[in-house]
């Protein structure tokens, strides 16, 4: 008896782990306008990669497939930034910006992993032990607006 107890106790435990945990952020109608998105709490583990990162990869997720819009020039794109106040409560902001892959003028429904570069943010503020980050999304234009939500983030 015990030891279907535990299995079906590992057999949860590895769907937990499989299904991930709670998004960090959530952005249910979003219109391709540049807005910020408050990032939630991040766990101590992904806070010390932070500190000696080259770059941060946000994990994105779209529920459905996305149609972007061509801008004045003909370009399509949905971009992040990433801004991240430290303890001063000074809010810096990374100087260049990631961008979600796109084909044909499309983002299928799926997860996907941005590259941001830090420039922009002092290695002292992302050395800190408490963050706040923030992500700002822009788009060169959207086909009505769209779901999306941040899974997760890191230093690499």
């Amino acid at each position: 008896m015990s030891k279907i107890i535990g299995l079906i106790f590992a057999i949860g435990i590895s769907a937990l782990a499989v299904a991930g945990g709670k998004p960090l952020a959530n952005v249910p109608k979003y219109d391709g306008k540049f807005v910020w998105v408050k990032v939630g709490d991040l766990a101590p583990a992904v806070i010390k990669t932070l500190a000696h990162a080259k770059t941060i990869v946000i994990d994105v997720s779209f529920s459905k497939d996305v149609r972007l819009k061509k801008d004045a020039s003909g370009n399509q794109w949905f971009t992040f930034i990433l801004a991240d106040q430290g303890t001063d409560w000074k809010w810096n902001q990374t100087s260049g910006s990631g961008g979600v892959k796109t084909a044909g003028g499309m983002i299928k429904a799926g997860k996907y992993s941005v590259s941001l570069p830090i420039a922009g943010l002092p290695k002292s503020v992302l050395a800190d032990k408490k963050q706040t980050i923030s992500l700002g999304p822009n788009t060169s234009g959207l086909d009505g607006s769209v779901a999306f939500s941040i899974d997760g983030i890191k230093g690499k």
